[in-house]
């Protein structure tokens, strides 16, 4: 099976520059040090390696494939790659780093937790409302809310935007997550199936219930 092309690779090696936006959710966790969710950056190619500095985040070639990481430390032409957790990958010579990020344009300020879930219950109830909703599912996409506040203060706001896990968000960036998803599905023409909201509801519950358990390991 051919394997899908990456945008941002396409655009390196063909000179260009690329801009995209980080997507919500854990896609890039050993990078969400680095990143924010909804942040647009700018992907460059490298025409002076005397402009990589340590900490700048570079597209680099490694063994069969790309990955985009942290630049480390500096020896010469020799650059140390880096996760943002922690994790060092190895050294990669001035020829192996395709770009780095230029520019980065960060997202409005995310609300706080309470105004979250405030703001996710009207959207249920929007949705709710648009959808004539039977009374059991109602009950169920609304429970997502009363549980969520529940786990709220039982991680307590102190840890809200604590990782409780290296490869896992924070309790408000899932909550976030979920926000917006609402948010979204309340304003579209045609809303998500209410199951479907449930569902995304109950996944945003769980990892609060792991959360919760990690911390209180």
């Amino acid at each position: 099976m051919t394997q899908p092309k990456d945008p941002l690779i396409e655009a390196l090696l063909a000179g260009r520059s690329y801009t995209w936006t980080t997507p919500d959710g854990g896609y890039f966790a050993s990078m969400r040090a680095a990143y924010k969710h909804g942040q647009t950056l700018t992907m460059s190619p490298v025409t002076d390696p005397g402009e990589i500095q340590v900490g700048d985040i570079v597209c680099v070639k490694w063994h069969q494939g790309y990955m985009t990481h942290l630049v480390h430390e500096i020896q010469g032409e020799q650059f140390l790659i880096a996760n943002s957790v922690g994790k060092i990958n190895g050294w990669v010579s001035t020829i192996d780093i395709l770009g780095r990020v230029t520019q980065v344009i960060n997202p409005p300020p995310r609300p706080g937790v309470p105004e979250m879930l405030d703001l996710l219950e009207g959207d249920y109830r929007k949705l709710i409302q648009r959808q004539a909703a039977a009374e059991d599912l109602a009950q169920r996409l609304l429970g997502v809310v009363d549980d969520l506040r529940w786990y709220a203060g039982r991680i307590g706001e102190a840890r809200w935007d604590d990782y409780p896990r290296t490869n896992l968000w924070s309790f408000a960036q899932n909550l976030w997550r979920l926000t917006k998803q609402a948010r979204d599905g309340a304003q579209a023409p045609t809303p998500p199936p209410m199951v479907f909201c449930i569902d995304r509801g109950k996944e945003c519950v769980g990892m609060a219930a792991e959360a919760l358990a990690l911390f209180e390991v």
